[in-house]
């Protein structure tokens, strides 16, 4: 099978392309950036807004799988209408490139910001057929509500297949610098502040990027066809633990600094994978501090080979 992932030279994206290639997919990265790992894989140049360079991208019997998007939710805040042409028009625009060439299928990957954040029972377990945020608190969540809402429009009008693919919070090697896990082991190995708001009883549902990645392959089934799926980790880490389990593995001490709690300090809700494990035969392979374990140690190898 032929794919076109969008987005694969990011940092999901380059894990994805790594599991498609493993299974024996002839995969294509449809990105601006040059990819810097999968060299074997085809590169095509290219902006997912961009109508006319995507139909020439994809064939006939291809599945897309669109990556592509904005995913820094500050750079929304600072840039709404950039950020969105980003994150739902260009899913509007691949979309349209698979029903030209009569693509196999679309498949988007969304967030679980789509349920919201701040309000709601936070002992409720949320699984794929809780509505949509009625009052979203970010541009981000509104612009992920409205690519999944295209896709599923654009099925009903046109016949396009879709899968949607809602993602946790990923981490490991690729991460962007500035995310939560890279950000703390690195003010752990320089001694620096930690500043946790509240009490650090907020959690998340941490997911291992190469398990993510395998989930997304997953959803390349049948059965996953027009189907949405939650694909998450199924522990429950606090910001707290995830310092500690940090300072464990590292064997450092950190330098706390609780500060203020944010106000609507989203505490956390469960977020269910059970459907991804039953359907697609599909749950995380690692737990979650060992994953942050493996992750850390290719950290510092990539520290010592810099020196």
């Amino acid at each position: 099978m032929r794919v076109v992932v969008t987005g694969g030279s990011g940092f999901i994206g380059s894990h994805v392309v790594d599991s498609l290639v493993a299974r024996g997919h002839e995969t294509c990265i449809y990105d601006l950036d040059t990819p810097q790992h999968s060299p074997g894989c085809e590169h095509v140049r290219g902006d997912a807004r961009d109508l006319d360079r995507l139909v020439k991208a994809v064939r006939s019997g291809d599945v897309i799988y669109h990556l592509a998007a904005e995913a820094n939710v500050n750079r929304f805040f600072e840039s709404p209408l950039f950020s969105n042409e980003n994150t739902s028009h260009s899913t509007l625009c691949v979309l349209e490139a698979a029903r030209r060439v009569d693509a196999a299928r679309v498949v988007l990957a969304s967030t679980e910001w789509v349920y919201g954040s701040t309000d709601g029972n936070e002992e409720v377990v949320i699984a794929e057929d809780c509505p949509y945020a009625r009052d979203p608190d970010h541009i981000y969540t509104c612009s992920k509500i409205a690519a999944e809402l295209f896709c599923i429009g654009h099925r009903n009008l046109y016949g396009t297949e879709y899968t949607i693919m809602r993602y946790g919070i990923p981490f490991g090697e690729r991460a962007r610098p500035e995310t939560v896990t890279p950000t703390f082991i690195r003010k752990i190995l320089k001694d620096e502040t930690i500043r946790i708001h509240g009490d650090g009883s907020q959690y998340r549902q941490f997911i291992y990027v190469k398990d993510l990645a395998e989930g997304n392959v997953a959803c390349l089934q049948e059965s996953a066809r027009n189907q949405i799926f939650n694909l998450n980790g199924t522990e429950k880490v606090t910001v707290l633990q995830v310092v500690q389990a940090l300072e464990r593995i590292l064997g450092r001490t950190a330098r706390i600094e609780f500060v203020e709690d944010r106000k609507g300090n989203f505490k956390g809700r469960f977020i269910s994978s059970e459907k991804a494990k039953h359907l697609l035969g599909w749950e995380p392979r690692h737990r979650y501090e060992e994953a942050l374990s493996l992750y850390a140690s290719r950290y510092l190898d990539s520290l010592r080979q810099r020196r």
